[in-house]
């Protein structure tokens, strides 16, 4: 660990039912495990039946940031517990905290959003158009999975890209170090060069 001089991106996990056999995994895909090693950090997996604190109380553990993956909203389940856990320690501790897909929503519901049902936006990839003029830092293009979309977005954050439809697809808080995307930028065959960039600058503190 002290090799590790960037410290580590704590990821939440997607709990995973097989009936079957009468038991629950904690998933998480390899391309985001992936993706975070290409960002410069070691991804360190927090499962659901862990709390967060069990990770705080060691003091060779350096936090760097947090990733919220995709999945679905389940109030009150462990993974709603855990998420809720790395979203109060990142306001108090000023944690850089990524929401990718439903990481993104659960930020949004964190503050009090609404979702809403939306068509066309699973396996497939469409163009998205940055809020701020001569914006070039995001990618013309990104992929989605979702079917869900936020319907009502707190006040608290600011919109950074919408499709040319207008749902959103991407946002930043303006207090806290928070960043949502809807797409996944771990799923594209290559790694977008411009979303690497944008996540280096933005787990520095």
């Amino acid at each position: 660990m002290d090799k590790n001089k960037k410290g580590f991106i704590i990821v939440s996990m997607r709990p995973f039912t097989l009936d079957h056999i009468d038991e629950t995994r904690d998933t998480v895909d390899q391309k985001l495990l992936n993706w975070i090693k290409e960002v410069g950090y070691v991804p360190l997996l927090l499962p659901n039946t862990h709390e967060l604190i069990s990770y705080l109380k060691n003091k060779q553990i350096k936090i760097s940031g947090f990733v919220i993956g995709g999945g679905e909203i389940k109030s009150n389940s462990l993974r709603y517990r855990r998420e809720k856990e790395i979203l109060t320690y990142s306001i108090y501790n000023k944690i850089p905290t990524l929401g990718i897909c439903h990481g993104m929503q659960m930020m949004s519901h964190f503050e009090g959003g609404k979702l809403s049902q939306i068509k066309n936006h699973v396996r497939t990839r469409h163009k998205i158009i940055s809020k701020y003029k001569a914006d070039n830092r995001y990618p013309q293009k990104v992929n989605s999975y979702h079917d869900y979309t936020i319907k009502k977005l707190p006040s608290s954050f600011d919109i950074i890209c919408t499709c040319e439809k207008g749902s959103i697809e991407a946002i930043k808080h303006k207090k806290y170090k928070w960043m949502g995307w809807m797409w996944h930028p771990e799923r594209d065959k290559v790694f977008n060069s411009k979303l690497l960039k944008i996540s280096k600058n933005f787990f520095k503190k």
